[in-house]
């Protein structure tokens, strides 16, 4: 066992909110993070910070039952950016002014993946992905979704609206099995997962 020997910590050009630079394969992309109610959101400012190392401009939307799980200020101090809590007159759910690249569902959760499905829109999250879907339509955006629940959640009706989602082409990034659940996966699966949505959507726009 080591003892501290209460010396100040080495000083850094680094701010307070800024993160290391690992590489810039998503330099100039902005991805809306969407963080739904499950436990797994408590990783989701570790996975912001992750792909900010990679450049990303990340902004976080929170459904009201992920605010269970994380907190609005968390995210904020990760993203550097506001976490939109809800619908707004400012309208943050469509992004005009500022549009997102890729949309990642991160945690995905049973309820959520239902009602985007069924064409629901009822908060800021699934509003969110309703406008997600009309870009990628028209191949301005990427949307995945990364699913996360209990094994016991694991039915037929979930199996269905995967398949939906992935024939309407949104991503589903398989989750990470263990201790029989549907984990999320390691913040490093999760960037490579963006960076090569990122390279289909720019080969896509390149075609055009």
């Amino acid at each position: 066992m080591t003892e501290w020997d209460h010396k100040p910590p080495t000083p850094s050009d680094l701010g307070d909110h800024e993160v290391p630079r690992e590489g810039d394969a998503l330099h100039e992309v902005r991805i809306a993070l969407l963080v739904t109610g499950g436990i797994a959101a408590y990783t989701t400012p570790t996975l912001a910070r992750s792909l900010r190392r990679q450049g990303a401009d990340v902004q976080a939307f929170c459904s009201g039952e992920a605010l269970r799980y994380v907190t609005a200020e968390t995210l904020e101090w990760a993203t550097t950016n506001p976490c939109i809590t809800r619908l707004t007159p400012d309208a943050e759910h469509l992004s005009d002014h500022a549009p997102f690249d890729v949309y990642l569902v991160a945690p995905a959760s049973y309820n959520t993946i239902g009602k985007v499905v069924s064409g629901i829109a009822d908060t800021v999250v699934t509003a969110s992905i309703a406008s997600a879907l009309g870009r990628m339509e028209q191949g301005r955006s990427t949307v995945l979704f990364a699913p996360t629940m209990h094994g016991t959640m694991h039915n037929q009706v979930l199996v269905e609206n995967c398949r939906r989602l992935a024939e309407l082409g949104v991503r589903v990034i398989p989750p990470r099995d263990a201790y029989g659940k549907h984990n999320l996966p390691r913040e490093e699966a999760l960037v490579e997962e963006v960076t090569e949505a990122v390279t289909r959507l720019r080969a896509g726009r390149s075609v055009r």
